[in-house]
């Protein structure tokens, strides 16, 4: 089974989808800036799931380890973070779940040059890296509480068709479908979708709302 790594993985949207992949089975590999601070969160998710296999690094480490790389990390901070890692993550594929946002009721996005966040990192990490974007859509709440199943729709966009295909077999996985959106210049239409429903989640108070497709 491959090895999942989770890069800034210590925020609620990366300890949620390391809850839900480790739950699925997944060995997860958890990075962090701080290695003391991944550590620290692994040991905090494996007291309480112990059937969890996971482990805390620094992002470097967990760059290196995993067969997929998932970001959940600030747009603003994708050169800083990623640029030291672009060695370790050649020829790998990077689900990328970030979104430009600009804060507000409701938020917007940023008019990003390169097209979208996902299309930056490319360019970031370079033509030998399969960037797939995904799980935008899929709020931290939900995913964190375990005693709930996931339901709903994700939409995977990318360039390279088998690492989609990767992709939405670890949406299936973790209880959610995963749905072929396209190539990885959707992905603006992806991010925008994402703060809408940020926005329709502030104006009906709730934490939870998704996205669900019919007819596919």
């Amino acid at each position: 089974m491959k090895t999942i790594s989770i890069i800034g993985g210590t925020g609620n949207q990366g300890k949620g989808l390391a809850l839900r992949l480790g739950a699925a089975g997944y060995p997860i590999v958890l990075g962090s800036r701080s290695s003391e601070k991944a550590i620290k969160v692994a040991n905090e998710i494996k007291e309480q799931h112990g059937n969890i296999n996971i482990e805390g690094v620094d992002n470097g480490t967990a760059a290196e380890r995993g067969d997929v790389v998932i970001l959940t990390i600030p747009f603003k901070s994708q050169n800083d973070i990623l640029d030291p890692l672009k060695e370790k993550l050649s020829g790998k594929i990077v689900v990328d779940t970030t979104v430009a946002l600009i804060p507000g009721k409701p938020p917007t996005t940023e008019n990003v040059p390169e097209g979208s966040a996902a299309e930056k990192l490319q360019v970031i990490l370079g033509s030998d890296v399969k960037v797939v974007s995904a799980f935008h859509t899929i709020s931290a709440h939900m995913l964190e509480d375990m005693e709930k199943e996931l339901k709903g729709d994700t939409l995977v966009a990318g360039d390279d068709a088998p690492a989609k295909e990767v992709v939405i077999e670890l949406a299936n996985k973790i209880g959610l479908r995963g749905l072929n959106a396209g190539p990885l210049k959707v992905s603006s239409t992806l991010e925008r979708i994402t703060a809408l429903v940020i926005g329709m989640n502030i104006r009906y108070k709730k934490k939870s709302i998704g996205v669900d497709f019919t007819n596919v």
